[in-house]
């Protein structure tokens, strides 16, 4: 049965199925003002959503946005009360500015409502009691294509979910792969959260009150703006670390900035930094409870990832013990005592002292084997671990004394898993030509050391406010030794003016180079 809309035409039912048929609510919201438009005659249609209020509004015809914006105050929130017998019904009102009539249709979810649609400057006087019976059926079946499309929406965003928690515990089958955990956290919650940016980063006070080193595990998007977005949120990255508290806050560009915290107990992982562009998806309450969700989830992948990394080394340290006790008790023990023999025979004389040399060469021999198995117990107990961004940051240190401050030093990615340790020979030597080279330049006061994996390649970029060579013409000897470094690894390097005055100096080469560089030797800077 048919409705009747200000005596114009009677609508064939495709205008409410065209509303019904879509399962996206900002298609369907929109779909329902062009025919409240259509059947009314309006020409002023305002539709502003309720449940994320720094999204700009839907639908403004007839008006600018802030003419709109200026129309939703200035009516606030009259007829939008919702009675525990009654969801909100369609209501006039009039403009105060104006004295025009408005109705207001409200979209509403039981007691909540979704959207609000302010029609208004109708053909006529006013609306009809047609229009507003016309508009109540339309606010309903509005509100059922919403809520439809809103649970459509979160049963793709928990299968999402869903898909994006599996494929983080798949890391813990592989061991192997454990530098792959910090990438599926932040492809997750790129995916829960629709962002253009995302980063696991963790912040760390050094000992010595310097400003703090920021470490990105993993980064998604453009990860050139990711320094910036770290120097203006500092506080507030260390505050969500420190705390577990979540933080939002806008942009510079108007997008909006949400810290999430993962709260493990084992491994200070830091705080997934997302960047959201407030027109490509809602960020509402329940996308907040499903990311803290992934965030706890990941927190305890990383968690246990930690402990099968622990118990790894532990079974390491025990195999290392075992063969230094069974060298030490067995084979030791066997070739000292043989040893002791064989001088015994040295000086016992007799028929053997025609064989003392040869029994001197085979006892200093023994003492030398006795020595370099001694050695490889220091070895064993050692355990001969390496770490890039170690040796990256005593670099640093070390310079601190000969620049008159300290180097800030960030790194992203697995640098310590992926760079092997030819690679990472040649990249303290090239930062080491970098901070002598900082330290060469006039008046320098500030030098910024980024050092990561993307892509497959190993990146040094080292960033100072001095008066050295800039461009592809300044330097001597050095920078063309790390050019030379670079291109024998099938890498380059890249000199030129830093944005603000000063050096900006960008080596990368493939992480594959292990083979070229096995071939040419590491040499030195």
């Amino acid at each position: 049965m048919g409705v009747v809309f200000s005596g114009r035409a009677e609508p064939t039912g495709s205008d409410l199925l065209d509303i019904v048929s879509v399962l996206d609510r900002d298609t369907a919201l929109e779909r329902a003002a062009a025919v409240a438009l259509d059947r009314t005659g309006a020409r002023t249609a305002v539709l502003s959503l309720h449940d994320d209020p720094r999204r700009p509004l839907l639908v403004c015809r007839g008006l600018t946005p802030p003419e709109g914006r200026a129309l939703c105050e200035r009516l606030g929130s009259e007829g939008l009360s919702v009675s525990e017998r009654a969801a909100p019904e369609v209501v006039r009102l009039r403009d105060p500015a104006t004295g025009g009539e408005v109705l207001r249709v409200p979209v509403h979810a039981g007691r909540r409502v979704l959207a609000d649609l302010l029609l208004a400057d109708p053909p006529g006087p006013g609306f009809s009691e047609a229009d507003l019976t016309a508009m109540a059926a339309l606010g309903r079946v509005a509100a059922v294509a919403a809520r439809n499309a809103d649970t459509y929406a979160t049963s793709e965003r928990l299968r999402e979910a869903g898909e994006a928690t599996a494929r983080l515990d798949e890391v813990l089958r592989r061991p192997e792969a454990e530098a792959e955990t910090w990438t599926r956290v932040a492809e997750g919650a790129a995916l829960i959260a629709r962002a253009d940016l995302v980063a696991v980063v963790r912040s760390e006070e050094p000992e010595d009150a310097q400003p703090p080193v920021v470490e990105v595990a993993s980064v998604l998007g453009d990860y050139q703006q990711l320094p910036g977005l770290l120097d203006r949120l500092e506080a507030e990255v260390a505050q969500a670390q420190a705390t577990g508290q979540a933080w939002e806050g806008p942009h510079d560009d108007g997008r909006i900035v949400v810290l999430t915290p993962l709260t493990t107990e084992l491994v200070d992982a830091g705080v997934v930094v997302l960047v959201l562009h407030p027109e490509r998806a809602r960020w509402t309450g329940a996308d907040r409870e499903l990311l803290t969700a992934f965030a706890a989830h990941a927190s305890l992948v990383l968690d246990r990832a930690t402990l099968h990394a622990e118990r790894q080394r532990a079974a390491l340290a025990d195999d290392r013990d075992r063969i230094a006790r069974d060298l030490h008790d067995v084979v030791i023990q066997r070739l000292v005592a043989t040893g002791l023999r064989l001088r015994a025979l040295l000086r016992g004389g007799g028929d053997h002292a025609a064989h003392g040399e040869a029994m001197a060469v085979v006892a200093t021999d023994l003492d030398e084997s006795v020595r370099d198995i001694r050695t490889t117990i220091f070895d064993l107990e050692r355990g001969g671990e390496q770490s890039l961004r170690a040796d990256v940051l005593a670099l640093a240190r070390e310079y601190e004394e000969v620049l008159g401050f300290a180097p800030r030093v960030r790194t992203w990615g697995p640098v310590d898993s992926l760079v092997d340790p030819v690679l990472a020979a040649h990249t303290t030597a090239v930062l080491r030509e970098a901070l002598s080279n900082c330290a060469r330049h006039a008046g320098a006061g500030r030098c910024e050391v980024d050092l990561g994996v993307e892509a497959d390649r190993l990146h040094l970029v080292v960033v100072d406010d001095g008066g050295g060579p800039g461009g592809a013409s300044g330097g001597g000897n050095g920078l063309r030794n790390l050019a030379a470094r670079a291109t024998r690894l099938g890498g380059t390097l890249v000199v030129d003016d830093a944005e603000g005055g000063g050096t900006r100096l960008h080596w990368q080469v493939p992480l594959d180079a292990q083979a070229r560089s096995s071939s040419s030797g590491t040499g030195t800077a």
